[in-house]
């Protein structure tokens, strides 16, 4: 978080309530929703959303502690929701946290555990851990300290894992009280996209195979970069679109355009994309919808290293799905898609020009269709997932 704070909220880390505990009249019942980073908030808005439509007279406080999540949620929030940084993990921050806010219900979505919050937070409310889920490498962390994993899990009334795998990883640190539901994020709405920019942006690119190399990491732009040029030379009609996972990083993703010499144009500076040149660097939230509207293949970055982004937000939109060897981040979801052939994984980039060409050629853009159609079916049929989630926050709200 250092270094990457809105310095007119740093307060907010010590527990200060921010001006926009105002926003929110008094009364009503408080939800607290903490959620990690960016991923997670896109479930807590489905989450809102659908509790809202059932539960009069209740209230958000949604905690995050990343930029790029606060600056999402702030657009995307309703009325009767606010957003705060998470206060550092100090009792005495903690305390003040709480006293300002005073939630009913304390909702903690995948793997934010917390200490100090969670002991805490436990005296002044009801906690549920929903969506749980621990990666490899907080696996072996844990497995170290498992008796602390115990300490913090008991603070909560339910635990609902994500996936079997997870499940057998919180069994393995010694945690029986749990049930797994499924991943939420299958809740998660289609992408709200502004239909006249989407116009606009199918007529400009109308005749284009489009692909969107989506929330993209340094590690995966190492190896998606080097295919643009060899898949360009040979298929004039493909055009690519990149979108970083943190648009402050445009500048060094320019450098390495330059290096390769690869001709770009930057969305804050270009509204629509030059044709001519090699890809579009989309700089700014909250786009991904929109060129997902446009795309024909998308790649899932973050799964060469960072354990891979959520591969079901472009499955909405009748993508072909790629993405790398790593998706440990969300194996049981990534491998049920594999397995109903609703994505592809690719170990390398020489598998990913391979994969690539296949699909722009004229034998495999039939088979580009079949994934594109079982990415949508595979999301719809998870729906029930949120009814499920649902049912056991209503609990613990009345």
């Amino acid at each position: 978080m250092i270094g990457k704070e809105e310095m007119e909220r740093v307060l907010e880390r010590f527990g200060i309530a921010g001006s926009d505990k105002h926003a929110i009249n008094e009364g009503g019942k408080l939800i607290w929703i903490h959620a990690a980073s960016l991923g997670e908030s896109v479930a807590v808005l489905s989450l809102i959303e659908n509790i809202n439509k059932t539960s009069a007279m209740v209230k958000f406080l949604v905690t995050t502690g990343t930029v790029s999540s606060a600056k999402m949620l702030k657009l995307r929030l309703p009325e009767n929701a606010v957003h705060q940084f998470m206060p550092i993990d100090n009792i005495i921050f903690v305390k003040k946290f709480l006293k300002n806010w005073r939630p009913h219900l304390g909702i903690f979505i995948e793997s934010e555990l917390w200490p100090c919050l969670i002991s805490e937070g436990s005296k002044i409310c009801n906690l549920l851990l929903l969506n749980a889920r621990i990666s490899d490498k907080s696996f072996k962390t844990w497995g170290k300290i498992s008796f602390l994993f115990q300490y913090i899990i008991k603070f909560f009334k339910e635990v609902i894992v994500q996936s079997n795998v997870d499940f057998e990883k919180f069994k393995q640190l010694g945690v029986s009280n749990m049930v797994n539901l499924g991943n939420i994020k299958f809740a998660n709405k289609k992408l709200v996209v502004n239909e006249q920019e989407l116009s606009s942006l199918s007529q400009h690119l109308a005749g284009q195979r489009v692909i969107v190399l989506a929330s993209t990491h340094a590690e995966d732009e190492q190896i998606v970069l080097n295919t643009i040029k060899p898949i360009r030379q040979k298929y004039s009609n493909c055009y690519f679109i990149l979108i970083p996972r943190h648009p402050e990083r445009t500048a060094d993703i320019s450098k390495k355009c330059k290096h390769l010499n690869l001709s770009y144009a930057i969305m804050s500076e270009q509204n629509l994309p030059i044709l001519t040149d090699d890809l579009y660097i989309v700089d700014k939230f909250g786009e991904l919808g929109l060129f997902f509207s446009v795309a024909y293949i998308t790649f899932i970055g973050g799964s060469f290293k960072q354990g891979g982004h959520n591969a079901l937000e472009p499955a909405y939109f009748n993508n072909c799905i790629i993405f790398g060897p790593n998706m440990s981040n969300s194996a049981d979801t990534s491998n049920q898609m594999l397995k109903n052939q609703a994505a592809i994984q690719i170990q390398n980039e020489s598998e990913l020009i391979s994969k690539l060409e296949y699909f722009m050629s004229d034998e495999g853009s039939a088979e580009a269709i079949l994934y594109q159609a079982n990415a949508l079916e595979f999301v719809n049929k998870n729906q029930q997932i949120l009814q499920d989630y649902l049912d056991i926050i209503k609990k613990y709200i009345v």
